[in-house]
């Protein structure tokens, strides 16, 4: 065994060393000399699809610079955590955001708000990523679209009107049901659904006078509480959609898939989705799906509810420099840019929030053409506590434990004010342990982190990304949820466990290496 084990592992150099003939991938293995003619930029990106789509994207854009790309975990805490041993990357990009989660980290931040880069964005939004004093620390690529899907054929064989607002939605759902077929059902199991529908179908009281008030005051910190003028509007709605809807303890516990597979049999005619659940789930064989906004009380009042395939920021630290300024600016709006949001917005499903980029958009999302041009897409907002809160208040409506808009309203002021509890200490690693990749020893945390994950698994050898490790191996105390951050995998890819003979291992590392796209890619030193 220990013979073979040899070989394999030789095997394993020598595909990897293949690298250096290999189109766009110079630099790999580079000498210490090289290294240091390279100015090094660290980008953190939130999850799978972004090494995929970025990583070589920008190796190529910029030969001059050497990245180092790491897979980071879709929260803010983990920057903060970061922050916490004074490691923020250069570069960072986060989907589930809000300024009040972002609050910690603004004095870390560069101020975007005098760039080119931020005058491009249409102030309806960029006001959404403004605190009080005037600051924007972080920018949004191209948005995808969350409302609500309806099936246009089964609309056509019941003779049944399609809604242009919420009194004629409640219509056509009551129409349906007569019919036997649920009219909306969504799964309210899931912490964006709750979230996103209470916001979805009062985007009008969100957006009042009072209503942008009250955001820009909650996300600089100022207010811990709803306001009464503002979200009591919002709790009435909900009670009156649950009553006229039908929904009730069953959508309490459905999850992604449920009311998707509920659509693709025919048996519901509406449920909250995305642009993206509009290709891969439009009903049965023939059917035609689109996308509907979430319905105000006039057609005026109908909103699209957006949220970001990422926001991006950067590091104060080392922005003294002008010429480092200009090149991380530079990075940054490669990310923004035509080109880049082109990289992102592959399935023809995003929009984009600057007014210099235009994404095509695929038939089942035509609707949305007038809300575009009108600008009416509300980024939503999306704290810890609203994901947290929406869900529990939420479930407690359809369970009936919550019996009025006020007791609902009542119930999300009560636990907006608890205090986070600590997280125990579950662990000490007395190491610490580099993530900067050596042309002679590769990347200490990396190995580390996988040679951990290779004995658990009981396996020879573990074959994955170094950019998978998140950053450094810091030394010291870990709470659960920090020793999560150590590695990410956002795309839910399962492990696989396989014998392997040295031969098959050496043509898995070769085909491997030669991906251009998709998972798995390597351009650079970092994501190998």
């Amino acid at each position: 065994m220990r013979a073979r084990l040899k070989k394999i592992l030789v095997l394993l150099l020598a595909a990897v060393m293949l690298l250096s003939a290999l189109p766009g991938c110079a630099g790999l293995f580079s000498t210490e000399k090289c290294t240091k003619e390279k100015e090094k930029v660290t980008i953190g990106l939130w999850g799978n699809e972004l090494i995929e789509k970025y990583s070589r994207y920008l190796c190529d854009r910029f030969p001059e610079v050497e990245f180092e790309f790491v897979l980071t975990t879709n929260s803010l805490d983990y920057y903060r955590y970061r922050n916490d041993h004074g490691d923020l990357p250069d570069i960072l990009t986060i989907r589930r955001f809000s300024l009040r989660d972002a609050c910690l980290l603004k004095d870390k931040l560069y101020d975007l708000s005098n760039t080119k880069m931020a005058a491009t964005y249409n102030d309806t939004y960029l006001d959404l990523y403004t605190y009080e004093d005037g600051t924007v620390n972080w920018l949004p690529a191209c948005a995808e679209v969350d409302s609500i899907i309806a099936n246009k054929t089964l609309f056509e064989e019941h003779h049944i009107d399609p809604p242009t607002e919420y009194d004629s939605f409640i219509a056509a759902c009551k129409a349906f049901d007569a019919e036997g077929i649920r009219g909306f059902s969504s799964n309210y199991g899931e912490d964006y659904t709750s979230m996103e529908t209470l916001q979805g179908f009062s985007v009008s009281s969100l957006l009042s006078m009072e209503g942008r008030k009250w955001r820009m005051e909650y996300e600089s910190g100022a207010v811990n509480q709803l306001s009464e003028d503002v979200w009591m509007p919002v709790f009435e709605k909900f009670f009156d959609m649950k009553e006229n809807t039908g929904m009730g303890v069953a959508e309490t516990t459905m999850i992604n898939r449920e009311p998707k597979e509920l659509y693709k049999e025919g048996k519901l005619a509406m449920y909250r989705g995305t642009g993206t659940d509009v290709i891969n789930f439009s009903g049965r064989e023939g059917d035609e799906s689109t996308l509907l906004p979430y319905f105000g009380d006039s057609a005026k009042d109908n909103w699209y509810l957006t949220y970001p395939a990422f926001q991006v920021a950067a590091c104060k630290n080392g922005m003294e420099d002008p010429k480092r300024e200009a090149l991380i600016l530079d990075i940054m709006s490669a990310m923004l840019d035509q080109e880049g949001q082109n990289h992102i917005a592959h399935g023809k499903n995003m929009i984009p929030y600057n007014n210099n980029v235009s994404l095509e958009l695929l038939p089942e999302l035509s609707d949305m053409k007038e809300h575009i041009e009108e600008n009416k897409l509300y980024i939503r907002l999306a704290s810890d506590e609203m994901f947290r809160i929406s869900q529990d208040v939420v479930v407690k409506i359809l369970t009936r434990e919550l019996t009025t808009p006020r007791d609902a309203f009542d119930r999300f002021n009560e636990l907006m004010l608890e205090e986070n509890k600590s997280d125990p200490v579950v662990c000490h690693l007395d190491n610490a342990y580099s993530n900067v990749f050596d042309s002679k020893g590769g990347n200490q945390a990396a190995s580390a982190i996988f040679g951990t994950v290779r004995k658990e698994a009981h396996t020879d050898l573990l074959f994955a990304q170094e950019c998978y490790a998140s950053g450094e191996v810091y030394s010291g105390d870990y709470t659960e949820k920090e020793i999560g951050y150590l590695t990410k995998n956002d795309g839910g890819i399962q492990p696989i466990i396989a014998d392997l003979t040295g031969e098959q291992l050496y043509q898995l590392v070769e085909i491997t290496l030669q991906e251009n796209n998709g998972r798995g890619v390597v351009c650079n030193d970092s994501t190998l």
